[in-house]
């Protein structure tokens, strides 16, 4: 059997999928993924296929024992660096978030000192300071979109991580990644042909000159890092090496690249989590008030449920990064065969009814009694792609909702929890989070912020 004939039969048999054209199937899937995931799930089963504009067929698979194949495959078999084309133009080519196997492993290496328990343990002083000023300038009153400032707010932590101490240029390095950060709304990092038309080609062109300003910080940084003796403050000083002394643009792409990777990976994911667990405790008012009465009574057990819960209900990564597949292989009791892609569907996998009572209600009470199951419970993907900052990221919501939920109080503005919008690979509150913000007492406006029991046990692990 010659390789068409096998491609012809392999699309035979792969699974069912709606039969709607390529493009009306990726603008159901942009408006409201969510619920376009459950309408499949209900409509074709746990497993099923999509076949968006410009993209290979995708195999969607949300049993935990199927994704659990997908993400442990070895990475001849399921090559997961070309899933992450879409984040290329934000994170660089020689990114190892885009890498396979060897090249891949080697980056993680690199980096996840900087992210162990006392590294992050090292860092809570400036945590919670930046998390008191930032939220004591959010104004009272009046409908605000915490989705942006939330991001703000974790873009500085992650810059802080990287560069250590404060800088002037880091502080303008701040502002233009958040204008750069801009294009992530749009369609055009995901259909590079709508680039070159209007309105599409003002959004690029802004994002290059935005990229052009940012990379021009990144190589002054990166340049006198490697030329002076402070190596170890922040990140960068454990990223650079001797070959990087000599300052070659060779050199200076890869670290430019990894701290590019970093700064995506670090703020986007924890900023838009963040604006998910607003919404969702917002929208709740009994889990509001168990949270606040327990946050004020010192307490840190049901704070540590709610995150978890978050992350159960609205992890922003929907699925695994798409694993191609490179060699035939058997998941699920089918064969694949290029140039299918395999998808692990980790959101309709944390809303399975045969792993979790009442998958749709957003209870956090469900994880008073433990942690969930690691094969049920995987926000932030799994195997080699695991998420390497999620230590840091867990702080970082306890700290954020501690302080925001103890001193001010959150209303909606709106009667149902936002639907889903797409940032480049993840979904966030489509109204940006949307929520007025009233102080709980006339006291200062800056909140003094306490080391939970959550945090004290995180930093003594």
């Amino acid at each position: 059997m010659n390789s068409d004939t096998r491609r012809r039969g392999s699309s035979q048999l792969r699974p069912r999928g709606a039969p709607l054209p390529s493009a009306v199937e990726t603008i159901a899937f942009w408006r409201d993924p969510h619920a376009y995931l459950r309408w499949c799930r209900r409509r074709y089963g746990s497993t099923f296929t999509m076949t968006p504009l410009g993209k290979p067929p995708l195999v969607f698979m949300s049993d935990a024992a199927d994704i659990r194949a997908i993400v442990t495959a070895p990475a001849d078999v399921l090559r997961p660096g070309e899933g992450g084309t879409v984040i290329a133009p934000l994170v660089g080519r020689d990114s190892f978030m885009l890498a396979d196997g060897d090249d891949h492993l080697v980056g993680r290496r690199r980096i996840l000192p900087g992210f162990q328990p006392q590294r992050v343990s090292a860092h809570a002083g400036m945590l919670m300071a930046t998390v008191a000023d930032e939220i004591a300038a959010w104004p009272l009153g009046v409908p605000i979109a915490l989705g942006g400032r939330l991001r703000a707010l974790t873009l500085r932590v992650i810059l802080h991580t990287i560069f250590g101490d404060a800088d002037a240029r880091v502080a303008t390095l701040h502002r233009h990644l958040l204008e750069m950060f801009q294009v992530a709304a749009t369609l055009t990092l995901h259909m590079p042909p709508l680039r070159h038309a209007p309105p599409w080609r003002r959004i690029w062109r802004r994002f290059l000159a935005d990229r052009k300003r940012v990379d021009s910080i990144l190589e002054d940084l990166i340049l006198e890092r490697a030329h002076s003796r402070a190596h170890d403050r922040g990140l960068l000083g454990m990223l650079i090496g001797p070959r990087h002394v000599a300052g070659g643009p060779e050199a200076i792409r890869e670290v430019r690249d990894t701290i590019m990777s970093l700064i995506l990976a670090g703020h986007e994911t924890t900023g838009s989590e963040l604006a998910w667990a607003v919404q969702l405790v917002a929208h709740h008012p009994r889990v509001r008030q168990r949270l606040v009465a327990e946050l004020q009574a010192g307490g840190g057990d049901y704070l540590e449920a709610v995150v978890r819960e978050v992350l159960r209900h609205r992890p922003v990564f929907l699925f695994t990064i798409p694993r191609a597949v490179a060699k035939a292989c058997t998941i699920g009791g089918r064969t694949f065969h290029p140039p299918v892609h395999l998808v692990g569907c980790l959101h309709l996998m944390q809303h399975d009814a045969a792993l979790y009572s009442d998958p749709e209600s957003f209870r956090p009470e469900r994880f008073l009694c433990g942690p969930p199951p690691a094969e049920a419970w995987m926000p932030w993907g799994g195997g080699r792609k695991t998420c390497p900052g999620r230590h840091l990221a867990l702080v970082e919501m306890q700290t954020v909702l501690r302080a925001l939920f103890q001193h001010l109080h959150v209303e909606p503005t709106n009667d149902r929890v936002e639907t889903g919008r797409w940032r480049t690979v993840i979904v966030t509150p489509g109204d940006e989070c949307r929520v007025v913000l009233t102080a709980r007492s006339t006291r200062a406006r800056t909140p003094h912020i306490e080391r939970a029991p959550l945090l004290n046990r995180y930093f003594r692990s």
